[in-house]
């Protein structure tokens, strides 16, 4: 390339690196080359300033000067990870600017679909072509498609009396467009002012530290506390919409999709999941791909075409409340209420382990046939689980017990432990734990005697005084203890002499008692 010089043209080179560097490095002594680049400046950097005379102190020959300043204002390296910090600082200020300005967008919107409602109530239209008149210059103006627009200020006006705490805290860019969905669409159900008020003011704080997909499981808790209907009631209602329907897409796909209650879905995708998981090793299907086939199986033939899957069932699991169980989900809450419907955020509602409610029949359905139990702690305070129990001890504590007990623990009885029954010597029914301290191997012969199908009169009564000693009480009263057989060596102390010294031992020089 060449261009045009005043001695005629001239050959373009490309510039050096350290051409390129001077010209784009700002000139000394000019803000930005003191305090850097804003978007490349990290907080704890910045460079030096020095006043032009501290400290300067010219070299001989009268060229000292100028390479001193050169010295004392030389650029701050700045590294690629300080570059990416300030931008990713940079970019959650645009984000919290693109918040406020959504949320002014929407009561903009807001304000405009309630004049243009306004209008055609006062012209006696339908407020809808209000809207869709508005709608459409508003797309003209934009160049978008006017239904879009159609949607957006209905959203808004939604959004403005349904959810106006929301919004505020949207346009003070405490929350995102994406909290601002959940608090919206799972409180779509609630159609009392107070009861989405509380709704709102409870789920407002959560939607400031937690991503939506946290708050929309919070606020599906929060949901039930509010609703005047029970969920049994609702499910009833939502049952009867169980459909399945196919919408066909590109390139000869199809998407098959049903609305099922809750447990069946969960249940059918984790058997299909499971299915993917148990195939060949060498299957050159994707997993996704061996799932979707095996749902196909199963619809199709009845069965999977892999013999080896045929044994595979699904696995659900779901908390349920302790009333849920017992039948008392719906119960008064005090004297005087039999026979009143209870109040919102009383009733007990069993979930999956997600957060997904359960409606209370099939919860006790699946409970009849569940395989292993789990129980929650919790706090009665935050509600949060500070422990876990279950039932079944595990096979690490299983080998602990043998180990220990060797055999029935009934005074007298030798049955060997591998034969005989694990027993919660506090019911596990009435809050005993499996745990080593509560456990213990009894025959089948003599667990009859302390079980529930004996009249109180008639059991015998369990205790452990400590772990793995256990005190047995007769129907009569009389007290039986019985030892956990001695495995490895004991220690104790020496027998001491009468005036305090060790057996076997001499005293020391000076000291004899006579």
């Amino acid at each position: 390339m060449q261009h045009e010089g005043p001695e005629g043209p001239v050959p373009l080179r490309p510039e050096t690196p350290e051409e390129l560097a001077a010209r784009l490095t700002p000139p000394p002594f000019s803000p930005e080359y003191r305090r850097g680049f804003p978007w490349v400046r990290p907080d704890d950097q910045a460079p030096a300033r020095v006043d032009d005379t501290d400290g300067v102190e010219p070299a001989a020959g009268g060229s000292g000067g100028e390479a001193s300043t050169e010295a004392r204002l030389a650029p701050v390296v700045v590294t690629g990870r300080a570059v990416a910090e300030s931008a990713m600082r940079a970019v959650v200020e645009i984000d919290s600017a693109i918040a406020s300005l959504q949320a002014m967008r929407a009561q903009l919107l807001a304000g405009i679909g309630g004049v243009a409602v306004e209008d055609a109530v006062a012209e006696r239209l339908d407020p809808g072509v209000g809207l869709r008149d508005v709608a459409a210059e508003l797309a003209l103006m934009q160049r978008r498609s006017d239904r879009t627009l159609e949607a957006d200020l209905n959203r808004a006006m939604a959004e403005r009396e349904r959810w106006p705490a929301t919004l505020r805290a949207w346009g003070a860019a405490r929350i995102h467009r994406g909290h601002v969905a959940v608090i919206a669409e799972i409180g779509a159900a609630l159609q009392d002012a107070e009861a989405r008020a509380a709704f709102e003011a409870a789920l407002l704080p959560h939607a400031e530290t937690v991503n939506p997909g946290r708050l929309r499981t919070l606020a599906r808790r929060e949901l039930e506390r509010h609703l005047e209907r029970p969920l049994a009631a609702r499910h009833v209602q939502a049952r009867s919409g169980r459909t399945v329907w196919v919408r066909d897409v590109d390139d000869g796909m199809s998407l098959f999709q049903a609305l099922v209650p809750t447990p069946l879905a969960r249940g059918a995708y984790d058997r299909a999941t499971r299915m993917a998981k148990a195939a060949a090793s060498d299957d050159p299907r994707s997993f996704d791909q061996r799932r979707a086939d095996a749902v196909c199986d199963l619809l199709l033939t009845g069965e999977p075409t892999d013999t080896a899957l045929h044994g595979i069932t699904a696995e659900v699991s779901i908390i349920i409340p302790a009333q849920t169980l017992t039948g008392d989900a719906g119960a008064a809450s005090g004297p005087g209420d039999e026979g009143t419907e209870p109040r919102p955020g009383q009733v007990a509602v069993a979930r999956l382990s997600d957060g997904t409610p359960i409606d209370p029949k099939t919860a006790l359905l699946l409970a009849v046939r569940a395989t292993s139990w789990t129980r929650l702690f919790t706090d009665p305070l935050t509600g949060h689980v500070t422990a876990v129990d279950s039932y079944v001890p595990s096979a690490q504590l299983k080998k602990l017990l043998r180990a220990r007990d060797q055999h029935c623990r009934w005074p007298g009885c030798n049955a060997r432990a591998a034969r005989c029954d694990i027993d919660h010597t506090r019911a596990w029914a009435d809050g005993g734990t499996t745990e080593i301290g509560n456990l213990a191997h009894l025959c089948r012969r003599h667990h009859t005697l302390k079980g529930a199908q004996l009249s109180r009169a008639r059991r015998w009564k369990v205790r452990q005084r400590s772990p793995g000693v256990l005190e047995f009480t007769s129907p009569m009263g009389n007290t039986y203890i019985d030892q956990p057989p001695q495995t490895g060596p004991t220690f104790h102390d020496p027998p001491s002499s009468p005036w305090g010294m060790p057996t076997g031992i001499a005293a020391p020089r000076g000291d004899n008692p006579f």
